[in-house]
C-alpha cells in the first residue's frame, strides 16, 4: 500500500500539485476573515460552578475584566481644585469609552458613591461629590465620614484617587479601550499628576500594541531558518524545497482558522511557529533520504530516488505527525474555549504537514532536476563535517561502559526531575501579570494600586437568601458582618466591603455620627427604614455591586494583592471552612453562600480546571502515543522504548518551569504540551532507521546498527531540532513581552531536551536490552510485501536495493 501511494504521489504528480494548489488557493481566500487578538470569554471553563454563578450574576455584578486606574499627587493631598477637576474629567472619560456598563463606573466623582445628609426634612443620601467642592476641609470630612470611601477610593495617606470601570463583555474592544484610557493618562498627567492603569482590557491592550514586534519576531526567524538550511545543504534545492511547505503550512492555518470564524490568540503565536519549525523538520528528513538514495544509483533517475525516498520516509513521518497532531489536539479536554479553538487550529495544522510536508516536497523535487546540487556526496557523507563529529561522539554515549553509565544517569535524572517538576506551581507566582517583565508600565501601576488601596484582585462571594427583601433581614446582614470579620483574619486580605459597612455608616449619622452606633439594628422595622433611605435617595443600579434590585441576593466583595496560586487557594479554601463552620447559622437563616465571581473567582475556576486537565491530557497522550506506537511498530517493547524519553523530557520540562519560576497556567499549559508532544518524532525517526539498519545487516545485531542510524537518521534529527530551537529562542532575544521570551527559552531548552533523549536514551536502550521487535518490524516498504504488489513493481521497482534490504529477513525467506 504504502509503495502504491509513494509511486502514485509521482507519477500523478501534475494532478497531486494540483491539488494542493486549490487547496491553498481556497484557504488563501479566508485569510481575509482572520482576527488576530485575545478574546476574554474564551478564557474560562464555561462548565465550572464558579463560571456558572458569574454567568449568573454578571448583569448585576458587572464583567470581572475591569479597567482600574489611579490618580496620584507628587506633593500635599487631592483636596485642591485642581487634582479633583482631573477626577471628574477622568471619571468622565471612562463613562464614554464605547462598551462601557454605566452602572459599573466607580469613583469619588460617581453617582455610585454615596455620603449620608441630614437636612430639616430627614435623612438622605446624595452623591459625595457634584463637582468641585467649594469648601475642601468640608469634603475631606466628607470622605472620611462616608463609609466605604476612605481606605477604598481614596488612600488612606490622602494623595491618590481610584476609579474601576467594567465593560458589556460581548462589546468589549481591548484596543478602543487600550487607546481611550492612554488619551486619559496623557491628558492629565505634568509635573504635578501622575495617572495609573491596570485591568485585564489594559493587559491586552499591552498585548496588541506588541503585535507588530511580533511580525518583526517572525520575519528574524524566518531569515534565520532560510540561513540555516543554506549552511546545512550549501545549495539551491537544499534552501529552495523546503520553503513552500512552510508557506503551505502557514496559509492552510490561517484560513482554517478564518473559515471557522475563530480569533488567533496573541499569546499563543509562539505555537505556530514551532509547527512551522515542525514542517520544515519533515521536508528535511525526506530531502536528506532522497540525497543518499540518489547519491547511491547508478542511474540518477530523479523520479525513482523521490519514490524510494518517500516509501522510506512516510510510514515514520505520517506516523510522527499524527501523534503530533493527536497530542495537540488532546489539549482540548481542557473546558476552556481558547485552549479547545487551539487545539483545533494548531492540531488541523499539524495534520496538514502530512500533504503539505511529506507529499509535497517529494513532488516539488520532482521537478527541480535541472537544480540538483554537485555537492551531494558531500551532504551524506558519514564521516566528514562538524555534525557529524558530534554524532561521532554521541553514538559512543550509547553502548559498552558508556552506554551502562548513560543508562544509569537517566535513571537518576529522571528521578530527580520528577521530584522537582512534582513542585510546579498551577497559576501565577508572582505578583501583577506574568506575562509582561516587572519593570513595565502595568505592573508598575498593579504595584502602586496595591501599595495605596486594598488592591486590583477582587473576589466577589453571593449571598442568596431566602427570598425578595431577604437582604433587608437584621440576621440576615449580621451573616455577611460574620462573613466579613472572618475573612479579615485570613492571611492575604486586604479588605472587605458589603451593603452591611454601609448601613452601619448610615445608622451612624442618624444617631448623630456616635461610633458606638456604627452597628446594624437588630429591629427589622428599622432595617427596613435604613434601605428604605438610601433606595429612595438612588438611581435604579447604584447598588446593584452590593445587592440585587429584589433585595434577594447580596455581595461581599474581598480585596486581594495579588492572584497567586497560594492566594487563590487560600481564599476559596477560607470561604469553604466559613461555610462549614457556620452551616447551622446559614440554615438559620436559610442563607446560602454561592462562589465565586470577580476576578478572582474567574481565576480560581481556570486554575481548577487547568490542574486536573493537565494529568488528564498527559495520561491520554501517552495512551494515544503507545497504542499508535504498538500498532505501527507491531511490538510493546518499541512503544515503552519510545515513551521513555518523551516522558524523560516532560518532566524536565516540568521542572525547568519550577526552576525558572514559571507557573502551569491557561497560557502555558498548550505551549509546554505541544513543546513536549513533537519530541516523539525524532525517535520514531532513528527507530525506524535503525530497524532498517539491523535488517540490512542481515539480521545480525552490532553496536554499529544504532550508530549509522545516528550519522544518517540522526544527522537531520540534529539540524531539524536545531531549526525548532532558532525558530523559538528569537522570541527570547527579542520579545518585549516576558511570557512570550520565557516560553521561547523554555521551549529550546525543551527541543535540546528532546534532541539528546532521541539520540541518546534510545540507542542506549536498543543497546542493552536488544529486542527482538528489530527483526520483526517492516518500516522500510522496499521489503514491505513485495509479493502483493508484483504487476506493479515492473514498472517501479528497484531490484538492487530490494535485494540488499530484503537479504536475512523474513520476505527473503517468503
Amino acid at each position: 500500500m504504502i509503495k502504491i501511494i509513494s509511486a502514485r504521489v509521482i507519477e500523478y504528480r501534475h494532478v497531486t500539485l494540483g491539488l494542493i494548489l486549490m487547496i491553498t488557493a481556497f484557504f488563501f481566500c479566508q485569510i481575509k476573515n482572520v482576527v488576530i487578538k485575545t478574546e476574554l470569554t474564551d478564557l474560562y471553563p464555561p462548565n465550572h460552578p464558579f463560571i456558572k454563578i458569574h454567568e449568573k450574576y454578571k448583569d448585576q455584578l458587572g464583567s470581572p475584566f475591569k479597567v482600574f486606574m489611579m490618580l496620584q499627587v507628587k506633593k500635599g493631598d487631592i483636596y485642591n481644585k485642581e487634582t479633583l477637576g482631573k477626577v471628574i474629567r477622568i471619571t468622565d472619560g471612562l463613562d464614554v469609552i464605547p462598551g462601557v456598563n454605566h452602572n459599573h463606573v466607580y469613583s469619588i466623582a460617581s453617582r455610585k458613591i454615596k455620603k449620608t445628609k441630614i437636612t430639616k426634612d430627614g435623612v438622605i443620601t446624595v452623591n459625595l461629590m457634584d463637582g468641585i467642592p467649594s469648601d475642601m476641609k468640608k469634603f475631606r470630612e466628607s470622605v472620611r465620614e462616608a463609609g466605604g470611601v476612605y481606605g477604598v477610593w481614596v488612600s488612606r495617606d490622602e494623595k491618590s484617587v481610584l476609579f474601576t470601570a467594567a465593560f458589556i463583555e460581548r462589546l468589549m474592544d481591548y484596543g478602543t479601550i487600550f487607546k481611550s484610557v492612554q488619551k486619559l493618562i496623557q491628558a492629565e498627567s505634568d509635573a504635578d499628576h501622575v495617572v495609573y492603569a491596570a485591568g485585564e482590557p489594559i493587559l491586552m491592550g499591552w498585548v496588541n500594541k506588541n503585535l507588530k514586534e511580533m511580525y518583526t519576531i517572525f520575519a528574524v526567524t524566518f531569515l534565520a531558518l532560510v540561513c540555516l538550511l543554506w549552511l546545512y545543504f550549501r545549495n539551491i534545492l537544499g534552501v529552495v524545497v523546503h520553503l513552500p511547505p512552510m508557506i503551505l503550512g502557514v496559509i492552510w492555518f490561517l484560513g482554517f482558522s478564518g473559515l471557522l470564524g475563530y480569533t488567533v490568540e496573541p499569546l499563543t503565536l509562539v505555537i505556530p511557529v514551532l509547527i512551522v519549525a515542525r514542517s520544515l523538520s519533515h521536508s528535511v528528513q525526506y530531502t536528506e533520504r532522497y540525497f543518499e538514495i540518489y547519491h547511491a544509483q547508478k542511474e540518477k533517475n530523479v523520479k525513482k530516488a523521490c519514490i524510494e525516498a518517500l516509501e522510506h520516509i512516510f510510514p515514520p513521518g505520517v506516523l510522527g505527525i499524527v501523534t503530533d497532531a493527536l497530542g495537540i489536539l488532546l489539549i482540548a479536554v481542557a473546558p476552556i474555549p481558547m485552549m479547545q479553538k487551539l487545539a483545533y487550529l494548531c492540531g488541523f495544522w499539524a495534520f496538514s504537514n502530512i500533504i503539505t510536508g511529506v507529499l509535497f516536497t517529494p513532488v516539488f523535487i520532482s521537478y527541480a532536476a535541472a537544480w540538483h546540487p554537485k555537492n551531494i556526496g558531500t551532504i551524506v557523507d558519514m564521516e566528514k563535517g562538524v555534525t557529524q563529529k558530534i554524532l561521532g561522539v554521541i553514538a559512543k554515549l550509547g553502548y559498552g561502559k558508556a552506554g551502562k553509565v548513560t543508562f544509569i544517569g537517566t535513571i537518576v535524572l529522571a528521578v530527580a526531575a520528577g521530584w522537582m517538576a512534582s513542585k510546579v506551581n498551577i497559576g501565577d507566582i508572582h505578583p501583577g501579570s506574568p506575562i509582561l517583565w516587572e519593570d513595565s508600565d502595568y505592573n508598575i501601576a498593579v504595584a502602586q494600586m496595591n501599595r495605596n488601596f486594598p488592591g486590583t484582585e477582587e473576589l466577589y462571594v453571593l449571598f442568596e437568601g431566602h427570598g425578595p427583601r431577604a437582604v433587608e433581614d437584621p440576621g440576615f446582614l449580621s451573616v455577611l458582618s460574620s462573613f466579613q470579620n472572618y475573612m479579615e483574619t485570613q492571611p492575604h486580605v486586604a479588605c472587605t466591603l458589603s451593603i452591611s459597612d454601609r448601613l452601619q455608616y448610615l445608622h451612624r449619622a442618624i444617631y448623630g455620627g456616635y461610633p458606638k452606633w456604627e452597628v446594624l439594628p437588630k429591629n427589622k422595622k428599622q432595617m427596613g427604614e435604613l434601605f428604605s433611605t438610601i433606595n429612595s435617595h438612588s438611581a435604579p443600579g447604584d447598588y446593584n455591586l452590593y445587592f440585587s434590585q429584589d433585595e434577594s441576593v447580596a455581595n461581599v466583595i474581598v480585596w486581594y494583592k495579588d492572584h497567586m496560586r497560594n492566594t487563590l487557594t487560600g481564599a476559596i479554601q477560607s470561604v469553604r471552612t466559613f461555610m462549614a463552620e457556620k452551616k447551622d447559622m446559614l440554615a438559620r437563616q436559610k442563607c446560602t453562600i454561592q462562589l465565586a465571581s470577580g476576578n478572582l473567582g474567574v481565576l480560581a475556576a481556570v486554575n481548577e480546571t487547568v490542574q486536573g486537565s493537565q494529568f488528564l491530557n498527559f495520561i491520554l497522550v501517552m495512551g494515544v502515543v503507545f497504542l499508535l506506537c504498538s500498532l505501527t511498530f507491531r511490538s510493546v517493547a518499541a512503544a515503552i522504548i519510545l515513551m521513555i524519553p518523551l516522558n524523560l523530557t516532560n518532566v524536565i520540562a516540568l521542572s525547568l518551569m519550577h526552576y525558572l519560576k514559571i507557573g502551569l497556567n491557561i497560557n502555558t499549559l498548550p505551549v509546554v504540551s505541544v513543546g513536549v508532544g513533537v519530541g516523539i518524532d525524532y525517535g520514531i525517526y532513528l527507530l525506524s532507521r535503525i530497524c532498517e539498519e539491523f535488517q540490512a545487516a542481515g539480521g545480525k545485531y552490532a553496536s554499529e546498527v544504532p550508530i549509522r542510524a545516528i550519522r544518517t537518521t540522526g544527522k537531520a534529527i540534529f539540524f531539524a531540532a536545531t531549526t525548532m530551537i532558532v525558530g523559538v529562542i528569537f522570541w527570547y532575544l527579542l520579545s518585549s513581552m516576558k511570557f512570550q521570551a520565557e516560553m521561547g527559552l523554555l521551549l529550546a531548552f525543551i527541543m535540546f531536551i528532546n534532541l539528546v533523549a532521541a539520540l541518546v536514551v534510545i540507542p542506549t536502550l536498543v543497546n542493552i536490552f536488544r529486542p527482538k521487535f528489530l527483526e520483526r518490524v517492516r518500516f522500510d516498504p522496499v521489503c514491505f510485501r513485495l509479493w502483493r504488489f508484483r504487476r506493479f513493481n515492473r514498472e517501479y521497482a528497484f531490484t538492487r536495493q530490494s535485494e540488499d534490504f530484503c537479504s536475512g529477513s523474513r520476505c527473503a525467506k517468503k
